[in-house]
């Protein structure tokens, strides 16, 4: 089915001007799109014909995934045996375009199956676990990178049903979710370190690159092809596949893990096109995500909340620092009803990644952090499903969701006594905070004034129903001021820097001690030499990693401290020292006017 070209220009339109976020993961827009992007790998572009040649689930398809707004995303594998994340955490081998090695031998995490009992796993406590947390559909691991089968597959040996369990999860899991009418969705990854013919890329052709896509051609060499074997893997990946969507019924979701990030990974190597339309045709009305290198029906942004757009999209965030079970801090209520919140007004969905123990249970503490967040969603959870996001975007404060004539404004972030929002034409009849507290208006032709004096604000967020005269229709145009670090990933401010004094040289700050830094906030740094300014980091004072350069002085200069962990890089690094220099003639000096340093204390 093509999709409208109308509503492609209007993501494109939202994409360019609303937000300039250097985001995770993956985003399929139109070739069009002139959006200069400091992480272009992210972004891959598709010709008019390229799209319209695709395919998609229809908008009636997908509906009860823009609904849903909230699901589990189910993360289990052989890692969980040493606590450390899928595949990453583990496998010492890692095949092209992948790079670098894991911790543990490949003779050594092979074994692992020998020690699986997972003796108290049991499918349909998980599912009512996630019905308690309010998550509306589950997500979970059919194959991992390493490429171990958590279903019984004719095609491998390397499987669940040979070991010590001995029993078929994904089957388990796929009939505890239709037993209780819940949307079942599962995670296949293409890669696969583990089989033998696996081989995208022919290795004998290409050097290696530290950057996306990680690999380019030797010297000589014009194309590069897949290796010898790879096509008896796909031949096997067709097969795996056509089993998953035969032999487990009603899949609602196919999710897969192959972004294109630059040309890493693309169509051909996996025959995408024929491989989702043969998923059509064996599971009608299946949605799948855009991590085959074609469109896909959503996007999706990794451990970073998305930006408002129309074209229906998923954020999948960690419960704890990984993706599967770790023994790491795990993320308060209010931090993720500020998520749910987020993607809600950005017109998404929230995937929450967590995962059981070796055991097969799950970890209590995160139970119970899970269940305070159901608890909030009974409550407030017409706020959230079966919205849209809107009518106004996203700002530091929070964000909106409508419904018919009402609208929800979710506040979130730090506001004044009055927040102003842009005008609409519709007439409010009343307003009322849901939260508790009270709640006055006012409404001009100049904007909408809500005056929060009254509110109370010991909630998890402070929620307030507008009700119009007419039902809301689209968005209302207005500047969009927030700032990427407005995510709860970032954490918070952690230090404020001022100085309009002239700075010769090097300015160097010091955080007093090591801090996990996830963000740096520039504005107003001016200089009248022209030159490069440079942002370094350091732990110690003597070892410095450049992390931004810039060669424009007065616009706003947001940079992303981060680090390389199972297969992204994650906002938040350890360092004490922060050096702005500018790199120019003799004697530059430079202006820095103001300097926030976000991270978690």
């Amino acid at each position: 089915m093509n999709k409208s070209l109308n509503k492609i220009c209007i993501l494109i339109v939202l994409f360019a001007f609303l937000f300039s976020l250097p985001s995770k993961a993956q985003w399929s827009i139109h070739a069009d799109d002139t959006t200069k992007h400091e992480r272009w790998y992210f972004l891959q572009k598709f010709t008019t014909e390229e799209w319209d040649a695709s395919n998609f689930a229809s908008e009636q398809e997908i509906e009860w995934f823009n609904d849903a707004r909230y699901g589990m995303f189910i993360h289990f594998g052989l890692s969980t045996y040493i606590g450390k994340d899928l595949s990453w955490g583990m496998c010492y081998t890692r095949k092209a375009p992948d790079i670098g090695n894991g911790p543990i031998a490949d003779s050594l995490w092979t074994k692992y199956p020998q020690q699986f009992n997972f003796e108290n796993f049991d499918a349909k406590k998980w599912v009512e676990i996630a019905q308690k947390a309010g998550m509306k559909y589950i997500v979970t691991i059919a194959k991992h990178h390493d490429g171990f089968h958590m279903w019984d597959t004719q095609y491998s040996n390397f499987k669940v049903t040979k070991t010590p369990f001995g029993r078929n999860y994904l089957k388990e899991i796929a009939d505890a979710c239709h037993e209780a009418d819940m949307k079942f969705g599962i995670y296949y990854s293409q890669r696969d370190w583990y089989h033998s013919d696996y081989a995208p890329v022919d290795t004998s052709l290409i050097d290696v690159m530290p950057s996306p896509p990680y690999f380019k051609a030797k010297a000589g060499v014009e194309k590069i092809s897949a290796g010898p074997s790879h096509d008896k893997y796909i031949d096997y990946q067709f097969k795996a596949v056509r089993e998953l969507c035969t032999k487990y019924g009603k899949v609602d979701i196919f999710w897969f893990d192959a972004c294109w990030w630059g040309g890493m990974f693309t169509a051909d190597m996996w025959k995408s096109e024929q491989l989702t339309r043969m998923i059509r045709e064996l599971q009608p009305g299946i949605i799948i995500n855009n991590r085959a290198s074609i469109p896909g029906d959503f996007d999706t942004p990794e451990q970073k909340i998305g930006m408002h757009q129309l074209r229906p999209w998923e954020s999948c965030m960690t419960l704890c620092d990984s993706w599967s079970w770790s023994d790491t801090p795990v993320k308060s209520t209010k931090t993720i009803v500020k998520i749910i919140t987020a993607t809600a007004t950005g017109n998404g969905n929230t995937l929450m990644s967590w995962g059981p123990k070796w055991d097969g249970e799950f970890d209590p503490k995160q139970v119970s952090q899970l269940e305070e967040v159901g608890s909030w969603m009974k409550k407030y959870g017409y706020t959230i499903y079966n919205t849209q996001g809107g009518p106004w975007y996203p700002e530091n404060w929070g964000g909106s969701t409508y419904q018919g004539n009402k609208v929800y404004v979710h506040i979130t972030g730090q506001t004044e006594n009055k927040l102003l929002l842009p005008a609409l034409s519709n007439k409010i009849l009343n307003a009322e905070c849901l939260s508790g507290g009270e709640i006055e208006f006012k409404q001009t032709s100049r904007g909408i004034i809500l005056d929060l004096r009254k509110v109370k604000y010991e909630s998890l967020s402070v929620i307030i129903e507008l009700t119009f005269q007419d039902e809301i229709s689209g968005m209302a145009f207005s500047k969009k001021t927030l700032s990427k670090f407005s995510d709860p990933i970032y954490g918070g401010i952690i230090k404020s820097y001022e100085n309009p004094n002239l700075i010769k040289g090097d300015l160097t700050i010091d955080l007093g001690k090591a801090k996990l830094v996830t963000g740096i906030d520039i504005r107003d740094i001016i200089s009248e030499t022209k030159g490069t300014f440079t942002v370094a980091i350091s732990e110690n004072g003597s070892s410095w990693k450049v992390v931004g350069e810039s060669k424009d002085s007065n616009n706003p200069w947001e940079i992303t401290v981060d680090k390389f962990n199972a297969g992204i890089d994650l906002p938040g690094v350890n360092i004490r020292f922060i050096k702005v220099s500018l790199i120019a003639e003799d004697n530059a000096s430079f202006r820095l006017n103001h300097i926030s340093v976000y991270g978690k204390e």
